[in-house]
């Protein structure tokens, strides 16, 4: 089964990582995230990162790999997703890609299109980022503004990478992305895709966004800038963890904050489904109202790649 992997993809709460652990119990997977803020230590509970008993069950990989002020995107990640895909293949197992940062799971599968760097640029960037990050944005919407909407004026760093390869080449990222293409995977893949009624969906964002706060977001917050992590660090611009902050600092009441996430968090859900039905050879399914479907269709790709 070497060359051989499994992708679960989806919109946040449609149940991945319950299928996950469903089959891993039932084939020899290990998982590899691909979720680009549950690479950070310490954002656990904002970011639904698995509990440790069930990473001690069930191997996972690409979790807690970096610290929060550390630099992270799409080809660092498929750099690193590739030398732990090929140990898992080396141990015999069968890697399991499991996450919803889209273009993390493209990059892995496709690599990425090669564009000039400009450090200096790329400075002067984020010196204007951090004074005004809408008019950043609003100068990228005025240049390529289906990319800008596409991402979201709080994606710091694919605002102003757009801003630099536009800069330094010309071209606009909208552009790049569709001569690119992603034509081809470089591995033997099955991707199983989870989507629910869109009701049925954003009741349980709301539910889970409720669990969250019953664990303990605000205190996890609370401790992160306790251990010296600034408000800066890449992941603290993540949904929830920006309006826990205007939060603590008296901006918001408790009510308002947990609203404002959940439908910052629907809106989020929406992208992704956006992002993933452009995602070729997917097969969509319930779960777990399929999950013996979806068993039975793993089964026949491990075994007769079909």
């Amino acid at each position: 089964m070497r060359g051989k992997l499994v992708c679960l993809l989806g919109p946040t709460s449609a149940g991945k990582s319950e299928l996950s652990l469903y089959i891993s119990d039932l084939f020899p997977f290990e998982i590899v995230n691909y979720d680009s803020l549950q690479v950070y230590r310490h954002f656990d509970i904002g970011t639904a990162k698995p509990l440790r008993t069930v990473r001690e069950k069930v191997p996972h990989h690409m979790i807690d790999i970096k610290e929060p002020e550390e630099e992270f995107n799409a080809a660092l990640f498929a750099e690193e997703a590739e030398g732990t895909v090929e140990r898992i293949w080396r141990a015999g197992k069968i890697p399991l890609l499991v996450g919803g940062t889209g273009l993390y799971l493209r990059s892995f599968l496709y690599g990425l299109f090669k564009a000039e760097k400009d450090t200096g640029l790329r400075k002067e960037l984020e010196a204007e980022f951090l004074v005004s990050p809408r008019s950043v944005y609003e100068r990228l919407a005025g240049i390529d503004p289906q990319y800008a909407s596409k991402i979201g004026p709080n994606d710091r760093v694919r605002i102003i990478r757009a801003l630099e390869v536009y800069h330094l080449t010309g071209r606009k990222m909208t552009e790049i992305e569709r001569i690119h293409g992603f034509r081809h995977s470089r591995f033997e893949v099955l991707k199983i895709g989870l989507i629910r009624p869109r009701e049925d969906l954003y009741r349980r964002i709301g539910e889970r966004v409720d669990q969250m706060f019953r664990m303990g977001w605000i205190e996890e917050v609370k401790g992160i800038l306790e251990k010296g992590i600034g408000e800066d660090a890449k992941p603290f611009s993540a949904i929830g963890y920006r309006e826990i902050l205007s939060y603590l600092k008296g901006r918001r009441d408790l009510l308002e904050t947990v609203e404002t996430i959940k439908r910052l968090t629907r809106r989020y859900a929406k992208r992704q489904i956006t992002w993933f039905s452009k995602e070729r050879e997917v097969e969509w399914f319930f779960f777990p109202e399929q999950g013996n479907r979806i068993r039975e269709r793993i089964e026949a790709f491990l075994h007769n790649g079909s």
